[in-house]
């Protein structure tokens, strides 16, 4: 099999990325049932989850890492949380009472439900529901291996925001949480892989994870010289809607990728370039 990796950096990618995956997902379940005539491999995109077994015996979910800040997962970012941090409530309340003799007291959020779509291959959405892209989403990940939460705070900013390409690629460029993605949930995937052909990239077309983006799919290029790369810049709104850092952001965020990224992969698809550049011509 020639297996693909699948990559999304930022909101706006994860938007689309989330339709494209319940797009995969419908097709396989028609082609299953015997309702399609085109028979698509699911080991291309997918990868056989060894946590658990599905009805038909082989339980597959997604091969992509989705990349996006701590907060915007929704209720994928729960079951994460869930998943990886196992009793490490038990263990962090241990921990306090050996330090601390007085009394304490515990104070958690209400788990946050995913109400959007209704029902599992319905078309009908409930816009004023959405609060985040996984609303959308009606496939199974495994959510450990593929959803990666990013923070402007290993950067230094105490907000934890990631608000323009440069801070972006300052964050990736970190030296920790460089080797920790890149040696860690990465290579695991790669490695896992019979024969790869390549990598499809969605990333946001400009902000903090413009600049993530670009500088993961810049390491990728360096480990994988010889592999394909498709990337797709996702762009949202129109450039008369934002502030001027952000219009500066946009601009500074298109050319590097133009000029760096575009010759990093074998085809780069910019998108919403005439609504988010009205003025600009790329030849």
């Amino acid at each position: 099999m020639k297996e693909i990796i699948t990559l999304q950096f930022g909101e706006n990618a994860n938007y689309v990325g989330t339709h494209y995956w319940n797009m995969q997902q419908q097709q396989f379940t028609e082609d299953n049932g015997g309702d399609s005539n085109v028979h698509l491999s699911m080991d291309v995109f997918y990868s056989e989850d060894d946590q658990g077994v599905g009805q038909r015996g082989r339980r597959y979910t997604p091969r992509v890492l989705v990349f996006d800040k701590v907060g915007n997962f929704g209720s994928l970012g729960q079951s994460h949380h869930a998943k990886e941090k196992g009793d490490a409530d038990d263990i962090e309340a241990e921990i306090e009472a050996a330090q601390w003799d007085g009394a304490t007291e515990v104070h958690r959020q209400m788990p946050y439900t995913s109400s959007a779509v209704l029902g599992t291959g319905c078309n009908e959405v409930s816009e004023s529901r959405v609060r985040y892209w996984s609303d959308f989403n009606e496939v199974e990940f495994n959510t450990v291996q593929s959803l990666n939460s990013v923070s402007g705070v290993e950067f230094g900013n105490s907000l934890g925001e990631m608000n323009t390409f440069q801070e972006g690629g300052d964050v990736f460029a970190g030296e920790n949480g460089r080797d920790e993605m890149l040696e860690g949930k990465f290579r695991g995937l790669a490695e896992a892989c019979d024969q790869m052909q390549g990598f499809q990239v969605m990333a946001d077309a400009h902000g903090g994870f413009a600049g993530f983006g670009a500088g993961f799919v810049g390491k990728v290029r360096e480990e994988y010289p010889k592999s394909s790369i498709l990337m797709y810049n996702v762009a949202s709104g129109r450039a008369s809607d934002m502030g001027s850092t952000q219009t500066i952001d946009a601009a500074i965020a298109l050319a590097t990728n133009l000029e760096s990224v575009s010759a990093a992969v074998n085809m780069y698809v910019p998108s919403g370039l005439k609504k988010l550049y009205p003025r600009v011509q790329i030849e």
